[in-house]
């Protein structure tokens, strides 16, 4: 009975991939991922079923499912990537401040990919975030940018940088406000990327300078305020 693991892993792993808890990948890449899982368990089953020549009344119902399961996945992909996110960023427990310290903790946990995420307030608009250190701003999607209110005519792409691409352009900005846990942070110089150039949102030193302390310890990035 081959056809219905087929069919379960082609609506986990598709589900999985197009919701974007796999971000690394770009939204194209993504549908292709999943077009080739869906279309590759469908193969399985139904080669299956002409070697058995048998017929199954609810293949084409639980693949109709299936296809559905993807749409909503893939309509939904923002969400379920700030679920994922969501799940890996936990307050500090072990750690709790001294009585009468008004320090804030936030602890991450490190991805399966080695790096760090979070899901910061930006603007009091929820937005994954990749920390690194490398870079010097906060640099938001376009996407993203325009989740928490920027419109184009916000954006003027003025600004160089480097990136693992090469060269690029991006918009200066200033966030309001970016809150990561109980950590706030005001007036923070940022920017944004043009659209399908970034495939996730960086949270840059001009942020993490604010804070108190920014410690690693093992597969933990503790950040203090």
């Amino acid at each position: 009975m081959i056809w219905p693991i087929a069919i379960v892993c082609g609506i986990v792993f598709g589900s999985l991939v197009l919701s974007g808890a796999y971000g690394a990948m770009h939204p194209v890449m993504q549908l292709s991922v999943a077009a080739v899982i869906v279309t590759v368990g469908a193969m399985m089953s139904f080669i299956q079923m002409a070697r058995k020549r048998a017929k199954f009344t609810m293949v084409p119902v639980v693949w109709a499912v299936a296809v559905l399961v993807l749409m909503a996945s893939w309509s939904f992909r923002e969400q379920g990537r700030l679920l994922a996110l969501t799940l890996l960023e936990r307050p500090v427990e072990d750690l709790a401040p001294p009585v009468g310290s008004l320090q804030n903790e936030v602890m991450l946990m490190r991805a399966w990919d080695g790096h760090f995420r979070a899901v910061a307030e930006v603007n009091g608009t929820p937005v994954g975030l990749l920390i690194d250190t490398g870079a010097s701003r906060v640099l938001l999607r376009y996407d993203d940018a325009r989740r928490i209110g920027l419109t184009d005519a916000d954006l003027n792409y003025t600004l160089p940088v480097t990136t693992a691409s090469g060269r690029a352009f991006v918009a200066p900005v200033t966030f309001d406000r970016i809150e990561i846990g109980g950590i706030i942070v005001r007036d923070v110089q940022g920017a944004v990327a043009q659209p399908d150039q970034l495939h996730s949102s960086l949270l840059g030193m001009s942020y993490i300078e604010h804070l108190t302390e920014a410690v690693i310890r093992k597969d933990r990035l503790i950040l203090r305020n």
